[in-house]
């Protein structure tokens, strides 16, 4: 009879919890899809799998709630037609009678904790994949509403877009002509790098390996260099290339338990900080590069450098002297060599020149200043006219040097070994310390976002045992009022809950502290102070 009577209790309990839950998931659900819908950001065919995925993340917050519902409406009904009652007669203990809602307590509570550590995330990312991965779709919404385009560091802006799948004659999954367009790429501080203008452009969108890589080339371009200053026109513009990833993870919120525990371990792998990241890996580069000149130039060396946009290439052959400052080389009757080897070899001499370094399109280029030069050794027999500006030349890529291929957990670990007293360059020995601290506090704001998720999640997850048991309770002891009533009155304290969960979130996320330990955790303890206080007084009556 005890075992009847609990899987009896059990049935009717999880009968109606799974229907509450089930219209309270799919109301929410198709609410969340209203945003997207009115920002024109869901197709058809992908607005009933966007509530479907929706859907799990939702029961987040329905699950407890329907289980306190449920709860509360069995047992109310339960006593009212004096089942309790008998139950008691019979000899049964109240926590023996209660025994199914407490083992239902238990199941809530691993349910819960699997949830909101492993399943909400995955679907939370399925979701803004779901949005974010359509790049045509996304961009054609932006060109409707008038607004700039904005992937990685490049912000697109343009006046008509049309798309056509599976162009012929390209390995592209599909291609976009825009018309009027505008792009803009930024450096690391957010500051404008290169603009480009153009009457049309194409963008490309190819999937290898699982990569989604965005392909962007104007016609007829106007391009702008805020580094040198440069303006040209040139019949074929390619900004850096795209790189999309494998989908896209906005937040600690998309992060798995075991996720969570591995950004833990290794900060700098998260994309967030993949920018501090780039900026300590650019000034070891700078270093490095710097270093190598100082010691080749020093030493009385050839250097070569590359200037690619030109297809030439340059060689300093000697100097009679070498002077550094803060990575500005300065040299004295320098001897210059234009062309690489072979017939078309030309020399010139001129009385100095000045060697500064500069980072413009993702790479560290060099400028060069000559003052007078003067052709010597010209087989050609002809005169050549020397520029006294050389910019944006590269090293070959046999001789750059940095953390180029490291990991960005190496990068940092390189950064850190360095001591300012040990880089030459003062001023790049303070950048480098300054991009560290940059990158630290970034990393431990990550850490306290991570904490302050891990203790929400928790707490969330306790949120629903102690509903259900608390409107199990209430139902018994307030059998004379009716059960909307009695759910009310379990209804505030889990919405106080909720609230108090949410603001101790906040306070963790800005640094833990006993006060947001106790911030986010008092809404649980109310509630299980309450169920505590209703069952002593159920047990005495």
């Amino acid at each position: 009879m005890p075992g009847l009577l609990t899987r009896y209790m059990a049935g009717e309990l999880l009968k109606t919890i799974l229907l509450t839950a089930t219209v309270l998931v799919a109301v929410i659900a198709f609410g969340t899809a209203i945003k997207p819908l009115s920002r024109n950001l869901l197709g058809g065919a992908d607005i009933l799998k966007y509530v479907m995925f929706a859907m799990i993340p939702m029961m987040e917050y329905a699950l407890p709630f329907a289980a306190g519902f449920g709860a509360t409406l069995v047992m109310h009904r339960l006593a009212g037609d004096n089942e309790v009652l008998a139950m008691s007669s019979c000899g049964l203990s109240p926590r023996r009678i209660f025994r199914p809602i407490f083992l239902l307590a238990a199941v809530l509570l691993l349910v819960m904790l699997a949830l909101v550590e492993f399943l909400v995330p995955v679907f939370w990312t399925r979701m803004e994949s779901l949005l974010a991965h359509d790049v045509t779709r996304l961009l054609a919404s932006s060109v409707e509403r008038g607004e700039a385009f904005t992937l990685g560091d490049t912000r697109i802006y343009a006046d008509e877009v049309l798309v056509t799948e599976m162009p012929e004659g390209s390995q592209a999954e599909t291609r976009m002509v825009l018309v009027g367009v505008a792009a803009l790429q930024v450096d690391e501080r957010g500051e404008p790098e290169t603009e480009f203008t153009a009457e049309y452009a194409t963008m490309d969108l190819y999937r290898m390996e699982g990569r989604s890589i965005l392909k962007l080339v104007l016609g007829d371009a106007t391009v702008f260099r805020s580094g040198d200053g440069s303006l040209v026109r040139v019949p074929t513009a390619e900004p850096r290339a795209i790189d999309l990833g494998r989908g896209f993870r906005l937040g600690v919120k998309m992060l798995t338990l075991p996720e969570m525990f591995a950004v833990q371990a290794a900060p700098a792998e998260y994309p967030s900080l993949q920018p501090q990241v780039d900026r300590i890996r650019r000034l070891l580069v700078r270093e490095a590069t710097l270093r190598f000149l100082k010691d080749e130039l020093t030493a009385g060396r050839q250097v070569e450098f590359e200037d690619r946009g030109r297809d030439t290439s340059w060689r300093i052959i000697s100097a009679e002297s070498v002077t550094q400052e803060n990575g500005k080389f300065v040299l004295q009757a320098p001897v210059i060599e234009r062309g690489g080897d072979g017939s078309s070899r030309r020399r010139a001499r001129a009385s100095s020149l000045v060697l500064t370094e500069d980072w413009r399109d993702g790479r560290m280029v060099l400028d060069v200043v000559l003052t007078e030069p003067q052709p010597i050794d010209d087989r050609s027999g002809s005169e050549v006219r020397w520029p006294t500006e050389i910019r944006s030349l590269n090293l070959p890529p046999s001789a750059e040097f940095g953390a180029q291929e490291e990991t960005p957990t190496e990068v940092v670990s390189m950064a850190r070994a360095f001591e300012s007293k040990e880089i030459e360059f003062v001023s790049l020995g303070k950048q480098l310390g300054g991009a560290i601290k940059t990158f630290d506090n970034a990393a431990q704001r990550l850490l306290w976002d991570i904490e302050g998720r891990m203790q929400q999640r928790m707490a969330q997850a306790c949120t629903g045992p102690l509903l259900l048991i608390l409107g199990a309770i209430l139902a018994i002891r307030l059998r004379g009022s009716p059960p909307l009533t009695v759910y009310a009155i379990a209804f505030l304290p889990a919405i106080l809950d909720i609230v108090l969960i949410s603001g101790g979130e906040q306070s963790l996320r800005k640094g833990p502290t006993p006060g947001g330990y106790l911030l986010i955790w008092s809404g649980n303890l109310l509630l299980g102070g309450a169920c505590i206080a209703a069952w002593w007084r159920l047990r005495r009556n």
